[in-house]
This record gives structure tokens, sequence and C-alpha cells, in this order.
């Protein structure tokens, strides 16, 4: 054991210990579990030298630490972009990259089963160009399992596609936030980049220690087909892994903002991918579509009545989202968000703006937190 001194403020009398108690001979005090009566005793205990041991300590921590996001879908999901934008940032993958990125997959899973409508509208509501990259993955990521599970898939087979998505442009990262911000056409250098990047991304994954060969095999044939298109015989053998991202993929960019052009709206990028992408034979684009609805968590929309709101979670029908209203009919911001129902005609949602349209606008108050999360 490597055991170090505790200190009165990391102790709390009436709560059960979180972890056993030692005196500095390694002899044990006090159980893991046992509540401190007093704080007489607690001084006394203080006093004759309380120990614990580091490892059991720092467990504690990242469990505390661990149960204080899940409470809140904005943490999470700020832990989750703060993370992975540590692991797809580094040079070369160091001692412990494996076990850091399942640390991630495993919080995006949780949050799919215990989070769901909170998380789609924390992943989706704001377009950053500055952290493209990193969002992008998490995005897609999170959307690839939800349509995986509308579409049967098993909790391993999900959890190999989260995996999968949040690192299958781990060999571009950088060069990908770079072209989402970049006016002019890419260099021949670039080009060469974007074409090798499966390649490169799976290589990069295997000096990781990554060894499934169904998630190294998706991330280096997950653009399955150019720019979106028809599901043909050759594309489905890049295998469902890969298909299920890049559909996913396209539509997301669809909807992103780059700096040579504004992002799409929800409806017009489902219309648009469904078209090219012959959605009517395409299992993972219908899929796709059926899942999210015309207009998802975190879409700006226009109601009747003029003013202009967010989709904070999925409705019963695919044009009824639940939405929170943020601007008037003249573009003055409400005190508070107001909770609309687009199921009485001043509240129809009538078009639908680029998601980025109200990012900077969206505010932090607790009645929009209620509202997604339902």
């Amino acid at each position: 054991m490597n055991l170090f001194r505790v200190c009165a403020e990391q102790l709390n009398v009436g709560k059960p210990l979180p972890w056993n108690v030692f005196n500095e001979q390694s002899q044990l005090l006090l159980s893991k579990g046992y509540t401190l009566r007093d704080h007489e005793q607690l001084d006394a205990l203080l006093q004759r030298g309380m120990f614990v041991d580091q490892g059991d300590f720092d467990q504690h921590q990242r469990t505390a630490q661990q149960d204080a996001r899940r409470h809140d879908p904005s943490q999470l999901w700020q832990w989750v972009q703060g993370r992975l934008g540590s692991l797809l940032n580094a040079a070369e993958p160091t001692e412990g990259w494996s076990h850091d990125l399942h640390e991630v997959a495993d919080e995006v899973n949780w949050a799919m089963t215990d989070q769901r409508e909170p998380s789609l509208f924390e992943t989706l509501a704001k377009d950053d160009p500055r952290e493209y990259a990193v969002a992008h993955a998490m995005q897609t990521a999170f959307l690839s399992c939800l349509v995986g599970e509308r579409m049967g898939w098993s909790e391993d087979e999900r959890r190999r596609l989260t995996h999968a998505a949040l690192t299958m442009n781990v060999g571009m990262n950088a060069l990908q936030t770079q072209l989402t911000n970049q006016l002019g056409p890419l260099s021949s250098q670039q080009r060469d980049a974007v074409r090798d990047h499966g390649r490169t991304s799976r290589a990069w994954l295997e000096r990781a220690g990554i060894t499934d060969r169904d998630w190294l095999h998706a991330v280096e044939h997950h653009h399955v087909t150019p720019n979106g298109g028809a599901l043909t015989e050759h594309a489905k053998q890049a295998g469902d892994l890969a298909c299920m991202m890049h559909y996913n993929d396209v539509y997301l960019a669809k909807i992103s903002a780059r700096a040579s052009r504004a992002a799409l709206p929800s409806h017009v990028a489902s219309r648009t991918l469904f078209m090219q992408a012959d959605g009517q034979r395409n299992p993972f684009v219908s899929s796709l579509i059926k899942e999210l609805g015309i207009y998802p968590p975190g879409s700006c929309v226009k109601l009747a009545n003029g003013e202009t709101g967010v989709v904070v979670q999925r409705g019963e029908a695919a044009h009824l989202p639940k939405v929170c209203s943020l601007l008037d009919p003249v573009g003055r911001a409400f005190p508070e968000p107001v909770r609309r129902d687009t199921a009485l005609a001043p509240f129809k949602v009538v078009d639908a703006l680029p998601r980025g349209a109200l990012a900077k606008r969206l505010p932090t108050s607790r009645r929009l937190q209620e509202a997604v999360a339902g």
C-alpha cells in the first residue's frame, strides 16, 4: 500500500467512510463504510494519525467526479469533449491512451441510455468551427449509436461503433479543423492527407495498441461513398460499421458551418441526404431520418407567430418538436426561454434555421435546462 495522511477537510462526520483508514504502521483502524460519530471522535483519530491508500483514494475521487458530471448533461458533454480533444489532438498515442479512450466511450454509451434527450441537445445544439473535429467525432458517435439501436444492433455492436466513430479521423484531426476554417481550395498535400486519412487513422490506432479488427476496418473504410451517395453493392463491402458512421458523418457535416459555406437547416439536410443516398432503399439513411425527425434537438426554428426558438426535445410526431422560444417576433430576447406547444396554430414550426444561428444566444438558465431534461 502507498499510504498518505488525510486531513479534516477530507472527512465527514455522519457520512460513511469511502475508504479504509489505517494508522501509520499500516494497521486497519476503520473499515470502509464506517460512520464517524462526532467531531470529538474525529479529532482524536486525527491526532493519532489517519492514513488511506492512495489508490483507493484516487478511485473514490474519480467515481465522485463521474457521479457529479453524470448528474449534469452539460457538464458531462463538456468533459467528454475536453477529454476526447486531448486524445485526438495528441501527436502520437501515449501510454494509457486506449484506456482513456475507452473511458470516454463508456460515458457516451451511458448517456445514450440514461441521458438520451438532454445528450442529443447538448451534442447538437452548438456549432463552433473552431472546435469542429472533436465535436464532430463526438456527435457522430452518439448519433450513430442512436440509429444503431433503432436498427436493432446489440449493445456490443454499439459499443464498438462508439469507439470507431470517436476515432475515425484521428489521423487528420488537426487538418480537419483547419479545413473547416479554410476559405481557399485544398492544396495537393491536403488532398492527399484527406484521401489517405482512413489508412492513416487505422495506423495511428494500431500504434495505440488497438487490435479489434472490426473497429480498425471501419475506421479505414468509413468513407463508403463519394459525398454520401447511394449504397451500392460495392459500398456495402465496407461493412455495416463503416456504412453507419459514413451516413451520420455526412448528415452532420451538412448541418455544420464551414468558413466556405453556411450550414444547412436540419430539414433541408435530411431531404438532401435522403435524395442523394437513395434513402428509400438505404436503411442507414432512412433509420437516421426516422430517429432524428425533421427538427432534431438543437435545431433553430421559426414559429408561426414570428418567434425564434430552439428545439429542446423530439416530440411524439416528427413535425411537433418540443420548443423553447428565445426571441420575440422582432428579434428581442425573452428574459427567460418560453416553452411553446407546437401543436397549437400560433406556435407551429414553419421554418428552420441553421443550428448555429442561435449558438451565441443560447441561455444557460435553469428554465432551459429543465426544458431540455423534460
